[in-house]
C-alpha cells in the first residue's frame, strides 16, 4: 500500500540580500592614500524591474568602473574600493547596491585636476547602459539645488541644510546645472548636476577651498 510522501521542509533561505533595485556609486580622487578627496563623482540610478528580477551582474558593474582608475595616466593608479548591499524585510523598501571607490592621483595641478573627468563620464555612461538608461527628465532649479546639497553632504560628510547657494548657472544645451555651495565656515564646493548627458543622478562635487567673499543668489 502506497504511503503519502512526507512534506520536505522548505529550502528557501531566511536571510537574503534581496534584489538590487538601486545602484549608487561614489568615485573620489585624492592626493595621498591617507588624505581627503579633492573631488568626487556620484551616480544614483534606479535598476528597472526587468533587471532587478534576475541576479544583478555586480562583476559587470565593477568592469564598467575600470576607466576611473587611470585618471589620465597610461597605467592604473592605486585605489581602494568597498561595496555595500542594503536590504530590509520591513515593507516594500528597495534593495540597494553601493560602491565606493577612492583613487590616489598625487597632488593635483590645474591640468591634472580635469584628467579623471573623461574616465568617469565613460564609466557612468556604461553603468547607465547596464541598468537601462532612465529617460531624459530635465532637473528643475529647485531639484538641482537639492540634488547638489545632498550630493555634497554625502561626498564630504556635511549637513545638507547648512549649505548655502552662492552661484548658479543653467546650461540648456547639456541639461546640466553648475552651482557653488558654501558652508557656514566658508568652505566652497563647485557642483555639476547632470554631468553625464544631463542625467540629474550624475553629479560632480569639487572642493573649491575657503571662500572669503561671495555673492549670495538668495536665501535657499
Amino acid at each position: 500500500m502506497a504511503t503519502d510522501a512526507v512534506d520536505e521542509p522548505t529550502t528557501r533561505p531566511l536571510l537574503t540580500l534581496g534584489r538590487v533595485h538601486r545602484l549608487r556609486v561614489q568615485v573620489g580622487y585624492r592626493a595621498r592614500p591617507d588624505g581627503p578627496a579633492y573631488q568626487q563623482f556620484l551616480l544614483d540610478v534606479p535598476v528597472p524591474g526587468l533587471v532587478a528580477q534576475g541576479a544583478f551582474d555586480e562583476a559587470r558593474a565593477l568592469a564598467a568602473l575600470e576607466p576611473v582608475v587611470y585618471a589620465g595616466a597610461e597605467t592604473p593608479r592605486h585605489y581602494s574600493i568597498h561595496e555595500h548591499r542594503w536590504h530590509t524585510s520591513w515593507g516594500p523598501s528597495p534593495g540597494a547596491l553601493e560602491i565606493g571607490l577612492l583613487v590616489t592621483t598625487g597632488t593635483p595641478t590645474a591640468a591634472t585636476s580635469e584628467a579623471p573627468l573623461d574616465g568617469v563620464v565613460q564609466a557612468f555612461r556604461d553603468l547607465l547602459e547596464l541598468v537601462g538608461r532612465p529617460g531624459p527628465v530635465p532637473a528643475s532649479r529647485d531639484a538641482a539645488v537639492q540634488r547638489a546639497r545632498t550630493a555634497t553632504a554625502t561626498a564630504y560628510a556635511l549637513d545638507a541644510d547648512a549649505l548655502s547657494l552662492s552661484t548658479e548657472e543653467h546650461h540648456l544645451a547639456t541639461g546640466s546645472w553648475r552651482l557653488r555651495l558654501r558652508t557656514t565656515s566658508g568652505e566652497g564646493y563647485d557642483v555639476v548636476v547632470g554631468l553625464v548627458d544631463g542625467y540629474a543622478g550624475s553629479v560632480r562635487v569639487r572642493h573649491a577651498g575657503r571662500i572669503e567673499v561671495f555673492d549670495s543668489v538668495g536665501s535657499e
